[in-house]
């Protein structure tokens, strides 16, 4: 196509705030609607925005918080290499939980989070105090053990994503090169125009310098996020979290998901609720934001 589709606009945020991190850096946040308060956050190297087809669904009757992670989407710019990427997120997240906290109050919380978000979100839990009256989890990449048969398909294709997002283009002379390389690549065959056109313009940053966009997240972070060190017992640190937890894996037409298997695995040891999505990939609240919304919307009356 000549151009991407326009993104249906937001309606204006009841509050947009930034959160300071420990090292300076700083997270960008935003409230919608009004009710019970849900949290919702992206994968790595995206953005909030990247899944606004879903949450935006939870605005005419929740409070609807989103964020972006560290030197993602709207948050500070990379700056340096971070020695030990997993346990920063960790502590990053408890610095945003207690943003949150501090600018709009303390409230009974449920939280729809996809991958990086989802498993930064499930650590955090098992570490730390937090509001979660529950959790939905999207595909959150934990690490199986070792000894698990699980655990060398997850390192193998772990691996693959880190050596692919190291060599990926990060420059970009307008939004709509990158909605075409979405649209060409079949991890995205699922999504449709419009969502290819919020991910493509959600992931990239203006350089006024360089009079060109960026990847928003640096492919050296998103990368070292891919290669999941320091996180040595975090699966079974996690499967003791008291909080109710639901994974939700996409179920693609044809064959089969590493991740069905893992959050099969992860949900078994946990004690956790594991549902599927038919016909959805890893990226399947952006392909079925309203079968997804409904899941989230079913786990939360069930919490009742």
């Amino acid at each position: 196509m000549d151009h991407a589709p326009t993104v249906p606009a937001l309606p204006p945020a009841k509050h947009s705030f930034d959160i300071p991190l420990e090292d300076g850096a700083t997270v960008s946040a935003r409230v919608y609607g009004e009710g019970p308060r849900v949290i919702s956050s992206h994968g790595n190297g995206l953005s909030a925005d990247a899944f606004q087809s879903f949450w935006r669904l939870f605005i005419p009757d929740y409070e609807t918080v989103v964020f972006d992670f560290r030197h993602h989407g709207l948050s500070s710019p990379f700056v340096k290499p971070i020695p030990q990427v997993w346990p920063q997120l960790i502590r990053d997240y408890d610095a945003i939980m207690k943003g949150i906290t501090r600018e709009i109050g303390a409230a009974p919380s449920l939280g729809a989070f996809h991958s990086m978000s989802a498993l930064t979100t499930l650590l955090h839990a098992s570490e730390y105090e937090s509001p979660w009256i529950g959790i939905v989890g999207f595909e959150p990449p934990a690490t199986p053990p070792a000894h698990y048969p699980e655990f060398q398909m997850f390192r193998a294709d772990n691996g693959r994503l880190a050596e692919r997002t190291i060599k990926r283009r990060f420059e970009f002379s307008t939004v709509q090169e990158l909605f075409d390389s979405y649209r060409r690549s079949s991890a995205f065959t699922g999504v449709d125009d419009a969502g290819l056109q919020a991910l493509a313009a959600s992931t990239l940053r203006w350089n006024d310098d360089k009079e060109l966009y960026e990847l928003a997240c640096p492919r050296e972070f998103e990368a070292s996020i891919f290669a999941m060190q320091g996180l040595e017992g975090a699966w079974e640190r996690m499967c003791k979290i008291k909080i109710p937890v639901q994974l939700v894996a996409g179920q693609p037409k044809t064959g089969t998901s590493p991740f069905i298997i893992i959050e099969s695995a992860f949900a078994r040891d946990g004690g956790f609720d594991f549902v599927t999505v038919d016909d959805a990939s890893h990226f399947m609240q952006m392909e079925r934001p309203e079968e997804c919304a409904a899941i989230v919307r079913a786990f939360h009356a069930g919490l009742g």
